[in-house]
């Protein structure tokens, strides 16, 4: 069973959950309500924003409201994830980036752990590795040793659509066993190995540990115009940015990906679309539409 997701926006529902909430407490308020939309919709994976700043403290003072959380996520088998913001990243060549990178990734850890039962890993963070050259590859490696263990085991590095390709994060992998989060648009826009989907997916798949659930990202690129409503009436025409990611998941695409994954390790599927939980919604809709072989393994 692939367990569908989106981040952050409930667009269908406004005002359940935005971004990044100033306390830990109103966090666990918001995710909280959020469950009871979740549970209704029987959408079992979600990517929340975690607060900009957070400290132990914190955790101390909210463990009620934590304790609470965890059993409903057991309770209702959701997935959390979290994405660690671009800007932040372990191969910076600025060390006080690099520094605030791994407290940061700590702090989410600690806050990962405790919504997650005890000797589990469900939720999970994913971080980008930016600059692609060697130098940085090797700055990342060796921060990447500085993190705990709790956190080297939540923590997983995505394919993204610059910097370095699939085949030098397999590369670093082999050598500090990070995890690589699959994403279906950064691999059409970034595949200079020239890879076939099914070989890319499965070996990203395949750098998993046996007992985390892979994450596989998915989007589809944005083609149209959208427009910008400027001063005194006037509006602007903006044709699509390279790489921008659609409101809707193009149908085609997700079966392009599920089709590869035939045979392969099972994954959750984050679908990063502007639209969040209405474009996993709608593409429920079009796969019972174009694709019911895939119902009963998609939700």
């Amino acid at each position: 069973m692939i367990r569908l997701g989106f981040s952050v926006r409930t667009v269908q529902q406004p005002g359940l959950a935005g971004g990044a909430s100033p306390h830990l407490s109103v966090l666990l308020t918001q995710l909280s309500d959020l469950l009871s939309y979740l549970e209704r919709r029987a959408i079992r994976f979600y990517r929340f924003a975690a607060p900009r700043h957070m400290t132990p403290a914190d955790l101390a003072d909210c463990a009620t409201q934590l304790a609470l959380l965890r059993q409903r996520l057991s309770t209702q088998q959701i997935r959390l994830g979290l994405h660690l913001d671009p800007h932040l990243n372990l191969s910076h060549p600025d060390d006080r980036v690099a520094a605030e990178t791994i407290s940061t990734i700590e702090m989410a850890t600690h806050l990962l752990v405790a919504l997650d039962q005890p000797n589990t890993i469900t939720h999970t963070l994913v971080i980008h590795a930016a600059a692609g050259n060697a130098e940085a590859l090797l700055r990342l490696a060796r921060r990447w040793s500085a993190l705990s263990v709790p956190a080297r085991r939540r923590t997983a590095i995505e394919h993204t659509s610059s910097g370095p390709s699939l085949r030098m994060l397999l590369t670093l992998t082999a050598r500090i066993g990070v995890p690589i989060v699959f994403d279906y648009l950064h691999f059409h826009l970034h595949n200079p190995e020239r890879w076939s989907l099914p070989l890319a997916l499965g070996l990203s798949l395949a750098t998993w540990p046996r007992d985390v659930r892979p994450e596989v990202h998915l989007s589809s690129q944005r083609s149209e115009a959208h427009l910008l409503p400027g001063r005194n009436g006037t509006t602007r025409v903006l044709p699509p940015r390279a790489g921008q990611h659609a409101d809707f998941i193009v149908a085609q695409d997700a079966l392009a990906l599920l089709a590869a994954s035939r045979g392969l390790p099972p994954f959750d599927l984050m679908l990063e679309a502007k639209a969040g939980d209405l474009a996993l919604l709608r593409l429920r809709h079009d796969l019972h539409r174009y694709a019911p072989e895939w119902v009963a393994c998609v939700q």
